[in-house]
């Protein structure tokens, strides 16, 4: 089981920056006390075997504060990082939201040609992702991987048969999940839970 954990609240989703490259901005307060609830929830919830963080801070952040009094070690691991915006980092235009979202609706469709301006591309995108994430993947073991809003969905949609349109329009807030079972190939993995949005 996968449990894709989006990190808490940071200035820069106040802001409404794209901040995808790492270290990025640190948790608020409030961001402090989502991951809080967040571990408690999921460890009450689940059988967690490990937990694991992209290398953003907000992420390493989140991780620590909610499951750092369970696990003793929790890796930073590269590749888990945001969809990079290219040419739009740290921008909070609507223009550079509009072309952001215009490519991720490619990614929700599968389109591996789908490319931000100067960023990533669906292709580059899964590739490093995949290759950060296969290593933690087994059915007989629960891991928790904090990582990113935009990253986890993209995933998500590419790793499962979710519709597309439900990708797009099911928003992760901070320090909502999504669950995965990665049972048969990539591609065809079920979806377990997509945040409070019903399935099916």
């Amino acid at each position: 089981m996968l449990i894709l954990l989006r990190h808490g609240q940071t200035s820069s989703n106040i802001d409404h920056k794209l901040d995808t490259l790492p270290p990025g901005a640190e948790l608020t307060d409030l961001g402090r006390e989502q991951a809080r609830e967040a571990g408690r929830e999921i460890l009450r919830e689940f059988d967690v075997d490990r937990v694991i963080t992209s290398e953003a801070l907000r992420a390493r952040q989140t991780g620590a504060i909610g499951f750092g009094g369970a696990f003793a070690e929790i890796p930073a691991v590269p590749g888990l990082q945001e969809v990079h915006a290219g040419r739009w980092e740290m921008m909070n235009t609507r223009e550079a939201h509009e072309a952001y979202l215009t490519a991720f609706r490619g990614f929700y469709r599968r389109d591996l040609a789908s490319l931000i301006d100067d960023g990533d591309s669906l292709d580059t995108f899964l590739t490093r992702y995949r290759a950060g994430l296969d290593p933690w993947v087994d059915r007989e073991s629960t891991t928790v991987v904090v990582s990113h809003g935009g990253a986890i969905r993209a995933f998500a949609a590419n790793a499962s048969a979710v519709d597309p349109v439900f990708a797009e329009e099911s928003y992760l807030p901070n320090c909502s999940y999504v669950v995965l079972d990665p049972l048969g190939e990539f591609g065809s993995w079920r979806v377990e839970k997509w945040a409070e949005y019903p399935l099916g």
